[in-house]
């Protein structure tokens, strides 16, 4: 049975509680440094940081440069 009383796609969150993290450091193969392994985020509200590993098995890489200013070559 449906409601009709709420909306079908009520907010949960209020927009200004969303919390984007923002690319601080990126981990790149040192051997070939356009290969970006994993990126970490930082998140503006708790200052908490998170890494985001792009390898197949998604887990840290054994050997990574970090950088924590990307720039194209």
């Amino acid at each position: 049975m449906t409601s009709t009383e709420a909306p079908a796609l009520k907010r949960t969150i209020p927009p200004s509680e969303f919390d984007i993290g923002t690319p601080v450091e990126w981990m790149v193969d040192p051997d070939r440094r356009e290969t970006i392994l994993g990126v970490t985020y930082e998140f503006s509200q708790t200052g908490e940081r998170k890494t985001v590993w792009y390898t197949p098995n998604k887990r840290r890489a054994k050997k990574a440069l970090v950088l924590s200013k990307l720039t194209q070559a």
